[in-house]
């Protein structure tokens, strides 16, 4: 089956873009998200492939038929996130990425990214890009890594960043297994505030992970012996924090 990995991006100018870098293995698919600012509801998002953001080449856009091959794009205004999902990746489609919002009578804004896709394993990835929990309990989060001496990182999108074997920081808790090249990121008691995305780092590769939280609630049931409560998840607290930044 494969595996979907969302991405991260935030937009600026392009002039002064930071360059994010993430690796696929050839055969998977990835999906990527990108978050704007609510004055761009309504505008159109486009998908472009090429290294030079004036002469990139359009691959597939909101205001048209919204799958061009393997590559699709969907647009959620509500959240203020567009995301473009590419399937069944080959070592070809290695190369730069813009994520693009059009604006009329004025220059488009874009976020860069390098994909580049490998015949074998990547040097980041996770087992499971979503993960849910309830609220008061814990999440782990596995990030297999290749390269040891790399600095590995677990951070909120937008937010603050744990290192590494820097023991527990708040609800949080992260080790480095040097000998499983795996760090675990846990999360403790988490909260009504906990889903969105994250991202743990292994040297300059991203990999995201989304947070879901279901909320805990008590019921009651009925039985020959009175009324027990009992526990339940109930309505999916999931947050969509995005990753596209329009100024």
């Amino acid at each position: 089956m494969a595996l979907t990995l969302i991405l991260f991006l935030s937009i600026l100018f392009p002039s002064v873009l930071p360059v994010s870098k993430v690796a696929v293995q050839s055969g998977r698919s990835v999906t990527i998200p990108c978050l704007y600012d609510r004055e761009y509801d309504y505008h159109v998002k486009y998908w472009c492939h090429g290294s030079n953001w004036n002469f990139c080449k359009t691959v597939v856009r909101t205001d048209s038929p919204k799958r061009t091959g393997k590559t699709s794009i969907t647009d959620d205004p509500t959240h203020h996130v567009f995301t473009v999902t590419m399937t069944t990746l080959t070592t070809w489609d290695s190369g730069c990425y813009w994520c693009a919002v059009e604006i009329q009578r004025a220059t488009d804004k874009g976020a860069y990214l390098y994909l580049s896709v490998t015949a074998g394993p990547p040097g980041l990835w996770v087992e499971q890009q979503e993960v849910a929990g309830v609220e008061g309990g814990s999440v782990s989060v596995p990030c297999h890594y290749n390269e040891k001496s790399s600095m590995k990182k677990w951070c909120r999108i937008e937010g603050s960043c744990v290192e590494v074997n820097s023991g527990e920081s708040g609800r949080s808790d992260m080790k480095d297994d040097h000998s499983k090249k795996v760090f675990t990121e846990m999360v403790r008691e988490l909260k009504f505030e906990d889903p969105g995305w994250y991202w743990c780092a292994a040297g300059e590769l991203q990999i995201p992970v989304h947070l879901t939280v279901t909320q805990k609630t008590t019921t009651t049931t009925v039985t020959t012996q009175g009324v027990q409560p009992h526990t339940g998840a109930r309505e999916d607290r999931s947050n969509k924090l995005t990753t596209l930044k329009m100024k």
